[in-house]
């Protein structure tokens, strides 16, 4: 698929799951950013279709992040975050506020709920 995929993670063990599930869907075309400086950096010269953003970021607030990738690119690129079990309700309706397509808790085990997710941003008609 030629999608192109942006992944935001610092977590090494994450990020490198992700990106192998993604392979696993036959996306080729994915990118990794460890920081949100980078993602940011990435998501404007790279304009991918999808960003799938952690919520713990080493060097940023991931709000802010997801808040600026929303404003570059003008909400035309998609973005999933992932949250830890014990984000508070506040927060994860924050991120819905600042550009958030779809908010998950990342599951470690069951990734289904991401490939619903991706196929409903970036497949759906509806």
């Amino acid at each position: 698929m030629d999608q192109r995929i942006l992944i935001i993670d610092g977590h090494p063990v994450y990020a490198s799951e992700t990106i192998e599930f993604l392979l696993g869907l036959t996306f080729e075309n994915i990118q990794l950013a460890k920081t949100g400086k980078q993602g940011i950096d990435d998501a404007r010269n790279k304009k991918p279709d999808l960003v799938i953003l952690s919520s713990m970021l080493p060097d940023m607030d991931s709000l802010e992040v997801c808040e600026a990738i929303h404003e570059l690119t003008n909400g035309s690129t998609k973005i999933i975050v992932q949250i830890g079990l014990f984000m508070e309700v506040g927060t994860i309706h924050k991120f819905t506020d600042y550009g958030a397509d779809a908010v998950l808790t990342r599951k470690e085990k069951d990734l289904r709920p991401l490939q619903k997710a991706i196929e409903k941003l970036l497949f759906s008609k509806v």
